[in-house]
């Protein structure tokens, strides 16, 4: 056996050891990379060949004990995700995940029990030829504290020109994102400006990008009820156009309790100008809005 294999050999092996490997769910036009190092969460999505979430910041769910202390997928000042659990499965069969696995199929599936402080969580990653779907439910297996908890996070490219939603009153909500792009953080962060746009509870809520033009959809089966800047993206010029579920949760939740499933439909399209991003957008919400979308079982954990 030559060197060169004998060495990659020992980083595949190095890889599953240390859980720091990605691999790839591709379905129609969509292809996810997951990462194992950030928990099994999403690290990047593309659509026709075009970047619409990148590998910058993290994604999945986001506990928050209490201020400045995050806990996810790559957030670990308030403790660390503890995946107890992975299973894939590609059209029916189960794959175990592996350093550049690339899963190809009319439907992927990546279920995971994780846990978060005290909170268990069940999470689903589905992804069709007509979109992901982002499904995660948790309980309390001992009290906990919950100064925030953001239900989706998601990184979009920092290309995105506008956005449009719809809120859960029935309100359109639209605007463009008007920071300068920045090919990089500056030195100097002091004057470096961010904006947060849309904030509110919405039944759906996209980005389109003028020049690609190209949009997506986030699409809620069952509107979720925010706190704070609630549904929202955050305009970070030199990184992405950040979103957020910041979802309504108690401050403290007791031993047993039980949270709603949160489930959030991303759907990609294409519109030739910005004036027919709207009509782009309803029609897509149309499809979405006829998925069957999945039921997580209370989240147990496993046996050993």
């Amino acid at each position: 056996m030559s060197k060169k294999l004998l060495t990659v050999l020992f980083m595949a092996v190095l890889s599953l050891q240390l859980g720091a490997y990605e691999y790839f769910m591709e379905s129609g036009d969509y292809r996810v990379r997951i990462s194992a190092k950030f928990k099994h969460t999403i690290r990047q999505i593309i659509w026709k060949k075009f970047e619409i979430g990148r590998p910058t910041g993290y994604y999945g769910a986001i506990l928050v004990p209490k201020p400045g202390k995050f806990i996810g997928a790559g957030h670990t000042e308030g403790g660390m995700e503890e995946v107890l659990s992975v299973k894939v499965d590609c059209d029916g069969k189960n794959i175990a995940p592996a350093p550049r696995l690339v899963l190809k199929g009319k439907k992927i599936t990546v279920d995971k029990i994780s846990r978060f402080a005290n909170l268990l969580f069940n999470i689903r990653l589905e992804l069709t030829p007509e979109g992901l779907i982002e499904t995660k439910r948790f309980v309390a297996l001992a009290e906990q504290k919950i100064h925030l908890f953001y239900a989706h996070i998601y990184c979009f490219n920092k290309s995105f020109t506008d956005y449009y939603a719809l809120s859960d009153t029935g309100k359109v909500i639209s605007g463009k994102f008007t920071l300068p792009k920045l090919d990089k953080l500056p030195k100097d962060r002091k004057n470096l400006k961010k904006a947060w746009h849309v904030r509110s509870d919405v039944r759906y809520t996209s980005e389109y990008d003028a020049a690609a033009k190209k949009g997506v959809l986030l699409y809620y089966p069952q509107v979720i009820k925010g706190k704070l800047h609630k549904s929202t993206f955050w305009e970070v010029p030199y990184a992405y156009m950040k979103y957020y579920m910041v979802t309504d949760v108690p401050g403290v939740v007791p031993a047993n309790w039980e949270s709603p499933t949160y489930t959030v439909a991303v759907r990609c399209f294409e519109a030739a100008t910005i004036e027919e991003m709207p009509q782009a957008v309803k029609d897509n919400v149309e499809i979405a809005s006829k998925f069957q979308y999945p039921a997580l079982a209370k989240p147990e954990l496993p046996k050993k």
